[in-house]
């Protein structure tokens, strides 16, 4: 399961990237997050600004989430 975060809380947290001379590293730990996720949080900021921290709702069917891992699973893929 993965956790949710507020576009709030990760405004916060891009901002800190941007305003202190800590890593993006180190803001992660502090948030207890991965560093991964910072940098897309980061990414996607500075691409849409606020806007790219929103949830993006989608809903898929089954079916199409069947074919997704299937493919995954024939291709090697990761799941990013």
């Amino acid at each position: 399961m993965s956790n949710r975060y507020d576009e709030w809380f990760k405004l916060r947290v891009v901002q800190q990237c941007l305003r202190e001379e800590t890593s993006l590293r180190e803001v992660a730990r502090q948030h207890c997050l991965d560093a991964s996720t910072v940098r897309q949080w980061l990414d996607n900021y500075r691409q849409h600004g606020v806007t790219g921290l929103r949830k993006k709702y989608t809903h898929r069917s089954a079916a199409f989430k069947l074919a997704v891992l299937e493919r995954m699973w024939r291709d090697g893929l990761s799941h990013r």
